[in-house]
């Protein structure tokens, strides 16, 4: 169960990196810091990420009944 927690809380942490990430690459880009080729290359990369992280983090029963109650004790998962 340790595992599915930790697995988790590494996809939800990812995840708001990701965010993170994809924001801050977008304001580089408008003020002119960042090239447009690197903010698509960088942007298209944050959106994996957040893609491939983002079910575990909000929706964890989707892999099983054990993820379902890795996600309980998960401490970025909402209580409730």
């Amino acid at each position: 169960m340790k595992t599915r927690t930790l697995i988790i809380n590494l996809a939800s942490i990812l995840a708001i990196l990701s965010l993170l990430i994809g924001l801050l690459v977008g304001v580089l880009a408008f003020t002119g810091v960042l090239e447009f080729e690197k903010y698509k290359l960088i942007l298209n990369l944050s959106s994996l990420v957040w893609f491939l992280t983002a079910p575990f983090w909000f929706v964890p029963q989707l892999f099983g009944k054990n993820f379902a109650e890795a996600g309980k004790q998960a401490w970025l998962r909402p209580k409730g």
